[in-house]
């Protein structure tokens, strides 16, 4: 499994990049160029692909691409905020705002969907999971007739919420969906991404034996690309893997390594997760002490992060640490930091407007046919009105006719009285 010495370095592979950039000619090609490099590479170069941002919104800028320029700074603010945490751009001082580049991106066919993208991945990982949903299925609404690479990466998001909500029958879904279309599309990356997200709901599952087989045509594909984060993300679901089997001595080995390569991007949310799994190894094997080193790095990168779903699995791995030791007042502190935490995050009100968010992109879906139907029975009913009016209007001109001869005959008295007079 260690290949990584035959990975191409970061700088090599950027630079590679920057070769080909030249042969582009026109400007929106480059532009587009560069996005489908970043989204691609943006969390395996750490901060040596900071130039790039600042090139494609110099570009994009030239030549009036707004939607583009937009892409470029949510990339920025991702990087910033969530992967890295330490990257600094001049153009952090002067980007449009937060809603005025919302407005951009919503008046962008072409570029609607992937901002849309992104945000929610953003809005994800601060834990608003609501606003993430929301975006997620508006973004799918929007791009999902169009079947391309938005299309595939808005099916791979909707499938990591579905995971980090246990609901692992549509992850499945999803995930399944986003690898079907990425193979149409013959992407290889979106391949191993989705490829990832099955193994993961396979060893959640229990079915090591389905698991292994995704992870190594995972890895396999990062290695051709030399993707870092990639090939550490296939580690560290190895790692798991094996220690989910028990295999203890295997999955530290793995995590560890993954642990060494996302230290070396600075991808700092992935190294929150593999610290994490590794702790969680050193803990299984009563090894409290490496646990809690590796909790505690995980901890102040969740921190700096805010990435709170993560803060509350590692204020529970620490609660149980400190109550396997003894030590009921660490143990205490750690699990009220937990409650805390997860009351703020998952509070019955926002559990309920999420359930409602996941339903709303199925129920549009039908909407159309339900106004169909609803106009349907609007004519229907329209039509039995008057059909009705005809109706009435017919027998009343038929009682009006019938009092009108009413009128002009003779009484049933005054026949009487006639006849009576005759007989005389």
């Amino acid at each position: 499994i260690k290949q990584t010495v035959f990975l191409k370095k970061p700088e090599d592979i950027l630079a590679e990049f920057y070769q080909r950039l030249e042969t582009i000619p026109d400007k929106h090609d480059k532009v587009r160029a560069m996005i489908d490099f970043v989204v691609t590479y943006g969390d395996s170069l750490g901060s040596i692909i900071l130039p790039l941002f600042d090139l494609g919104i110099k570009i994009s800028k030239e030549i009036g691409y707004s939607g583009a320029e937009v892409i470029f700074y949510y990339n920025l603010l991702f990087f910033k905020g969530i992967a890295q945490g330490e990257m600094n751009s001049p153009h952090f001082d002067t980007m449009p705002s937060m809603p005025e580049m919302a407005e951009i991106i919503n008046k962008d066919d072409e570029w609607n969907a992937m901002g849309k993208n992104q945000l929610a991945f953003f809005h994800w990982f601060k834990g608003e999971y609501e606003i993430a949903f929301d975006m997620i299925f508006e973004a799918l609404k929007f791009s999902e007739k169009r079947k391309n690479i938005s299309t595939a990466w808005n099916y791979f998001a909707v499938a990591v919420f579905y995971f980090d909500t246990k609901d692992f029958e549509n992850s499945a879904l999803y995930y399944q969906k986003s690898f079907d279309l990425f193979e149409i599309l013959k992407y290889d990356y979106g391949r191993a991404r989705t490829m990832n997200g099955l193994a993961s709901i396979a060893i959640i599952q229990n079915r090591t034996n389905d698991a292994l087989p995704m992870l190594e045509f995972s890895a396999d594909i990062y290695r051709s690309y030399s993707h870092y984060s990639g090939l550490s993300r296939s580690l560290n679901d190895m790692g798991m893997l094996f220690k989910a089997e028990r295999n203890y001595d295997k999955a530290v080995e793995l995590l560890t390594e993954s642990a060494e390569l996302r230290k070396e991007i600075g991808h700092s949310q992935g190294l929150i997760t593999t610290c994490t799994e590794l702790g969680e190894v050193y803990l299984c094997r009563k090894e409290h002490t490496l646990a809690l080193v590796q909790f505690e790095k995980g901890l102040e990168l969740a921190l700096k992060t805010k990435t709170q779903q993560k803060q509350i699995r590692l204020y529970k791995l620490f609660y149980d640490t400190y109550k396997d030791l003894g030590n009921n007042e660490l143990a205490l502190k750690n699990f009220e930091a937990f409650f805390d935490v997860k009351s703020q995050l998952l509070s019955d009100e926002a559990n309920n407007n999420m359930k409602r968010i996941q339903t709303k992109y199925e129920k549009e879906k039908s909407e159309k046919e339900a106004e169909m139907e609803r106009q349907k029975n609007i004519e229907l009913a329209k039509a039995n009105t008057i059909i009705e009016q005809k109706n009435k209007d017919i027998t009343d001109s038929i009682n009006y006719a019938k009092r009108i001869q009413l009128s002009l005959l003779p009484t049933e008295k005054y026949i009487d009285k006639t006849l009576n007079r005759l007989k005389k």
